[in-house]
């Protein structure tokens, strides 16, 4: 029966994964396999604490490392089934929406291939009970996110694109064709994992485990033998960096940015479900444990450069992505600044964690925050792809008066629009703000400052978005498009999704009760390590600022943007400045300037000079015309007369004879 139990929750990963490869042989059944798979997958991940006691691993034996036998497993946690439930749900109707969004597509059979594997390998990550299969679900993610990502990979449509063609910021392109985009994310987020890998080894060589159980029983050892050899700090960085690329944080978030190249529904399951909440997810596996090692080793301030450096990043993430959206044009560009900077809220959450009393509250805040990005972000993009396919254009401007021909698609947005705006009983509304009252408590003013301004800037440009397309009427070119309403397999996902960012967060706070309660208790007391957990508590002062805040935002976008009332920029320092933002404050042009241009110069340079000026030279020029000159010198010698050959021949003999001797003395003197 164990053993039964054990089959049964190993399906919650590998069901998806067996549709992907049966999506290869019945092609036109793909996309039901796929959301069959992905249903079970939910159900059997939701009914998980029913099935085994939380927490609890079920492991196999897998391979010999080092001496060291390896097991293939899942951990069963309260951390684990939160997250893998709201994945597989959300996962779910994304690939409901898939079926009629992507019917008949050129790439249909590719698309719901990776679509599969894209989900399973998440919810691998999810549910790995050590860090070498959190590892292949981690690049699983990575893998199918360069191919879904470049899904039209062709280039052809240029609608696919993000950018404005012909923009150029400091000499640099500012367009990208889903070719490019795709392997965008791949070689950044590459690059972080290089980071967490070394990591990894850097962990197992200090631990001799790489479970996580076993981690978490070593921990206090671990950060003592780390801190005792100055490695602590390089460490956390290096093993975090994977989640910093992963989660699109600064300086990494560039690629978050273009994957706006593939299908709506994939940047719906990239933003809300899957590849960007990897990050999150690793740092609030480990964060706890660090949290506890540290306070019982005696080393807590040791880890206070690190636990600063995630919130200043994080605070400084969200409000940097704000800035960029609230001059953007592009719809789902817009939410792709959004994705990041919520994701800076998360990891505020984390960073402040480590400098307040209970931890755990702040660490939730962040965990909730997750599941309310992954409701609404997800509707948002996938009424993005409704949006983009009827007007046939991704600029907002050009949706104008979309209401009167879409009111349930509205509705929807707005739904989701009010939780990202952080606007009470919204779920976006609590853990947003009790993220924000963690910082304050951690007593970092300027997080908190970066933190305010950016929940200000969310309101106002998700606001001014909503308010152009759906507030505004359309112009003389609006009544001769033929505007409809979504089909209902691609309406009602996102309604769905809508309506429960309201629904969750009217159930989200009681005292003592609520759904957050419940939540807090049960990954809090039934995760690997339990943290001690306190009542959940909002102070007046912060509510009123954050609730201040957003409505403000919310109201000045409706007064700009209603009825096309729009701020004229007659100065040209608000000009600059507007370009500045629009251009992600030349920091992509900087790294094309500094290191794509500048390897390519190099490789040019060696090419020129190295590979066809000193390589190319030396064996196709020199060493033949040696070979072939000394070939002519020898050739003078051979005249055919016998006893010159045998004289040269005892005279080489001789020759080494006498070294032979040289060393046999030598040796042996």
């Amino acid at each position: 029966m164990v053993k039964m139990i054990g089959y049964i929750l190993f399906l919650i990963w590998a069901l998806p994964m067996i549709a992907a490869g049966l999506g290869l042989v019945l092609k036109k059944q793909a996309p039901f396999i796929s959301i069959v798979t992905i249903a079970l997958s939910f159900v059997i991940s939701a009914m998980s604490p029913l099935l085994v006691k939380v927490p609890s691993v079920i492991s196999y034996p897998w391979f010999a490392l080092l001496g060291n036998q390896i097991r293939f497993g899942i951990l069963v946690d309260g951390l684990s089934v939160i997250m893998g439930s709201v994945v597989a749900f959300v996962s779910l109707l994304i690939a409901i929406y898939s079926y009629k969004y992507m019917y008949g597509d050129w790439g249909h059979t590719r698309y719901w291939y990776f679509f599969s594997f894209f989900v399973g390998s998440m919810l691998l990550l999810v549910y790995a009970s050590n860090l070498i299969v959190l590892l292949i679900g981690w690049e699983g993610t990575t893998l199918a996110s360069y191919a879904l990502i470049g899904h039209w990979y062709t280039d052809e449509d240029e609608e696919r694109w993000v950018g404005d063609k012909g923009r150029y910021a400091l000499g640099v392109p500012m367009w990208f064709t889903p070719s490019q985009s795709g392997v965008r994310a791949m070689v950044v987020t590459s690059f972080g994992d290089i980071g967490f890998i070394t990591g990894i080894g850097m962990l197992y060589k200090v631990s001799g485990t790489i479970s996580i159980l076993g981690i978490e029983s070593k921990i206090v050892e671990i950060i003592s033998a780390l801190d005792k050899s100055g490695l602590l700090l390089p460490f956390l960085i290096a093993f975090t960096m994977g989640a910093f690329a992963k989660s699109a944080q600064f300086p990494f978030y560039e690629w978050l940015v273009t994957a706006m190249t593939g299908p709506s529904s994939i940047s719906a399951l990239i933003h809300a479900a899957t590849m960007v909440n990897a990050g999150v997810y690793l740092l609030l596996r480990f964060v706890p444990m660090l949290i506890q090692g540290a306070a019982v080793a005696g080393l807590y301030s040791s880890l206070n450069l690190f636990f600063t450096y995630v919130l200043i990043i994080g605070a400084f993430t969200a409000f940097m992505m704000a800035s960029m959206a609230v001059v953007s044009n592009e719809l789902k560009l817009i939410l792709a600044y959004s994705t990041a900077s919520q994701i800076g809220y998360m990891f505020m959450g984390i960073g402040a964690a480590y400098f307040i009393s209970t931890p755990s509250i702040a660490l939730f805040a962040s965990l909730s925050h997750f599941i309310s990005q992954a409701l609404f972000k997800a509707a948002m993009f996938m009424a993005a792809g409704v949006l983009i396919e009827e007007f046939s254009s991704r600029y907002i401007k050009d949706m104008a008066g979309a209401y009167s021909k879409m009111k349930l698609t509205a509705i929807a947005f707005m739904l989701a629009s009010l939780s990202l705006a952080g606007i009470p009983p919204f779920s976006g509304f609590w853990d947003k703000d009790l993220i924000l009252e963690s910082t304050m408590l951690s007593g970092n003013i300027i997080a908190y400052i970066l933190g305010v301004t950016g929940a200000f800037m969310t309101a106002f440009y998700i606001f001014r978005a909503f308010t152009i397309i759906f507030v505004n009427k359309g112009d003389e070119r609006f009544k001769e498009k033929e505007i409809k309403e979504a089909h209902a397999v691609m309406l009602w996902p996102y309604f769905v999704l809508g309506l429960l960012s309201l629904i969750f967060g009217i159930f989200w706070y009681f005292p003592n009760g609520g759904l957050a309660s419940m939540m807090y208790s049960f990954v809090y007391r039934q995760s690997i390590p339990k943290l001690p957990t306190a009542q959940i508590f909002f102070s007046p002062l912060d509510v009123g600022i954050s609730v201040t805040v957003a409505l403000i935002g919310l109201l000045t976008a409706f007064y700009i943007y209603a009825n096309r009332r729009e701020v004229v920029l007659n100065s040209s320092i608000l000009k600059k400045l507007r370009d500045f933002l629009y251009d992600r404050w030349y920091i992509n042009s900087v790294y094309y300037r500094a290191f794509v241009y500048a390897l390519n110069n190099l490789a040019s340079f060696m090419r020129k000079n190295v590979e066809f000026g000193l390589f190319d030279r030396f064996y196709h020029n020199l060493v033949p015309r040696f070979i072939m000159g000394t070939g002519e010198k020898l050739r003078k010698f051979q005249r055919g007369d016998i006893g010159k050959y045998l004289l040269v021949l005892l005279a080489g003999a001789l020759f080494l004879l006498i070294i032979g001797f040289i060393m046999v003395v030598l040796m042996y003197g």
